[in-house]
């Protein structure tokens, strides 16, 4: 798995953004074309954020241990010091509501903590 991300992650690198424009603009027309959509008159522009947000992969162990050893989730959200930590994938999956718990549980032990 971690060479099919680090392959993916050269090649999203990699590709030049007229190449992205290029492969949006004919995949839209493709999608879309029958519906009349004409991609130089219906595309203003195109903004690429190769980075989307901070998702990561996360190594084998990050959700549930392994080896008898705490999950690298567990050791993040204790937080470091005065240091708490909030982030979605801290409750095992990305989602609005999971990002709001852990920050309300990274606030409440900032104050804890202080």
């Amino acid at each position: 798995m971690a060479e099919q991300v680090a392959s993916g992650r050269k090649r999203l690198m990699e590709t030049s953004y007229a190449d992205f424009e290029r492969l949006i603009r004919r995949q839209m027309t493709r999608l879309f074309g029958s519906g009349g959509f004409d991609a130089r008159r219906d595309i203003a522009g195109i903004i690429l954020n190769r980075w989307g947000h901070a998702r990561v992969v996360q190594p084998p162990g990050f959700y549930y241990g392994q080896n008898g050893q705490p999950a690298a989730r567990e050791i993040v959200a204790k937080g470091y010091g005065r240091i708490a930590i909030g982030h979605s994938e801290l409750g095992g999956h990305q989602s609005a509501t999971g990002a709001l718990a852990q920050g309300q549980r990274a606030a409440q032990q900032a104050i804890k903590n202080s």
